[in-house]
Protein backbone atom coordinates (compact mmCIF):
# COMPACT_ATOMS: atom_id res chain seq x y z
CA UNK A 1 0.00 0.00 0.00
CA UNK A 2 1.37 3.43 -1.14
CA UNK A 3 1.21 6.34 1.68
CA UNK A 4 0.96 10.00 1.20
CA UNK A 5 3.97 11.94 0.67
CA UNK A 6 5.72 14.20 3.01
CA UNK A 7 4.78 18.11 3.47
CA UNK A 8 5.06 20.02 0.82
CA UNK A 9 4.81 17.14 -1.82
CA UNK A 10 1.40 16.16 -1.86
CA UNK A 11 0.63 17.31 -5.10
CA UNK A 12 2.65 14.31 -6.49
CA UNK A 13 0.01 12.07 -5.43
CA UNK A 14 -3.13 14.11 -7.17
CA UNK A 15 -3.17 12.03 -10.64
CA UNK A 16 -6.05 10.22 -9.59
CA UNK A 17 -9.46 10.47 -7.39
CA UNK A 18 -8.76 6.37 -6.89
CA UNK A 19 -6.87 6.02 -3.65
CA UNK A 20 -6.36 2.98 -0.71
CA UNK A 21 -7.82 2.99 2.32
CA UNK A 22 -7.70 0.23 5.36
CA UNK A 23 -11.54 -0.83 6.12
CA UNK A 24 -12.13 -4.29 8.22
CA UNK A 25 -8.27 -4.45 8.52
CA UNK A 26 -7.39 -5.07 4.81
CA UNK A 27 -6.94 -2.52 1.87
CA UNK A 28 -9.40 -1.77 -0.50
CA UNK A 29 -10.09 0.83 -3.34
CA UNK A 30 -11.69 4.24 -2.37
CA UNK A 31 -13.27 6.39 -4.86
CA UNK A 32 -13.45 10.25 -3.39
CA UNK A 33 -16.28 11.56 -5.16
CA UNK A 34 -17.61 15.11 -4.67
CA UNK A 35 -20.61 14.66 -7.48
CA UNK A 36 -21.95 11.38 -5.07
CA UNK A 37 -24.85 13.14 -2.69
CA UNK A 38 -24.01 10.36 -0.16
CA UNK A 39 -21.43 7.49 0.60
CA UNK A 40 -22.49 4.33 -1.43
CA UNK A 41 -20.66 0.98 -1.74
CA UNK A 42 -22.21 -2.28 -4.20
CA UNK A 43 -23.27 -5.06 -2.01
CA UNK A 44 -21.44 -7.77 -4.28
CA UNK A 45 -18.04 -5.59 -3.04
CA UNK A 46 -18.94 -4.86 0.21
CA UNK A 47 -20.10 -8.70 0.53
CA UNK A 48 -16.54 -9.94 -0.75
CA UNK A 49 -14.89 -7.00 1.23
CA UNK A 50 -16.43 -7.61 4.84
CA UNK A 51 -18.01 -11.00 4.40
CA UNK A 52 -20.34 -10.55 7.81
CA UNK A 53 -21.46 -6.91 6.96
CA UNK A 54 -25.23 -7.86 6.98
CA UNK A 55 -24.62 -8.75 10.53
CA UNK A 56 -23.79 -4.91 10.94
CA UNK A 57 -26.14 -3.28 8.65
CA UNK A 58 -29.04 -0.83 9.29
CA UNK A 59 -32.14 -0.70 8.01
CA UNK A 60 -33.40 2.03 5.27
CA UNK A 61 -36.17 3.31 3.56
CA UNK A 62 -38.45 6.13 2.58
CA UNK A 63 -35.55 7.70 -0.13
CA UNK A 64 -35.10 7.18 -3.53
CA UNK A 65 -31.88 6.47 -5.40
CA UNK A 66 -30.50 6.89 -9.12
CA UNK A 67 -27.23 6.69 -10.87
CA UNK A 68 -27.44 8.64 -14.13
CA UNK A 69 -31.05 7.95 -15.08
CA UNK A 70 -31.10 4.42 -13.59
CA UNK A 71 -33.13 4.02 -10.22
CA UNK A 72 -31.03 2.25 -7.69
CA UNK A 73 -32.08 -0.18 -5.07
CA UNK A 74 -30.76 0.91 -1.20
CA UNK A 75 -30.16 -2.12 1.53
CA UNK A 76 -29.49 -0.62 4.19
CA UNK A 77 -26.76 1.44 6.05
CA UNK A 78 -23.46 0.22 6.62
CA UNK A 79 -20.95 1.92 9.14
CA UNK A 80 -17.49 1.18 9.58
CA UNK A 81 -14.15 3.44 9.87
CA UNK A 82 -11.66 3.77 7.20
CA UNK A 83 -8.04 4.17 7.97
CA UNK A 84 -6.20 7.04 5.07
CA UNK A 85 -2.82 5.67 5.91
CA UNK A 86 0.23 8.52 5.76
CA UNK A 87 3.51 8.67 6.55
CA UNK A 88 3.05 11.46 9.18
CA UNK A 89 0.19 9.36 11.11
CA UNK A 90 -3.04 7.57 9.84
CA UNK A 91 -6.21 9.61 9.41
CA UNK A 92 -9.09 7.33 11.01
CA UNK A 93 -12.91 8.48 10.26
CA UNK A 94 -16.47 7.05 11.17
CA UNK A 95 -18.51 6.48 7.53
CA UNK A 96 -21.69 5.26 6.97
CA UNK A 97 -21.87 3.62 3.14
CA UNK A 98 -25.48 3.21 1.98
CA UNK A 99 -25.63 -0.64 0.51
CA UNK A 100 -26.96 -0.32 -3.15
CA UNK A 101 -27.91 -4.30 -4.69
CA UNK A 102 -28.12 -3.42 -8.58
CA UNK A 103 -24.57 -1.75 -8.89
CA UNK A 104 -21.50 -2.89 -10.24
CA UNK A 105 -18.59 -0.51 -8.29
CA UNK A 106 -15.61 -2.88 -7.45
CA UNK A 107 -14.96 0.67 -4.82
CA UNK A 108 -16.23 2.16 -1.27
CA UNK A 109 -16.88 5.48 -2.70
CA UNK A 110 -16.76 8.30 -0.52
CA UNK A 111 -19.74 11.11 -1.44
CA UNK A 112 -20.03 15.06 -0.66
CA UNK A 113 -21.49 13.83 2.69
CA UNK A 114 -17.65 13.35 4.28
CA UNK A 115 -15.86 15.92 1.94
CA UNK A 116 -17.36 18.94 1.84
Amino acid sequence: MKTKPNRGKGYTAGNSCMTEVVIDNKPTKFLLDTGVFCSCVCKSFLKASVPNFDNHSLPIDGIKFHSANNPMKALGIFGTNVIFPHINGNLRITVEFVVMENCSSTHFVLGNDYLI
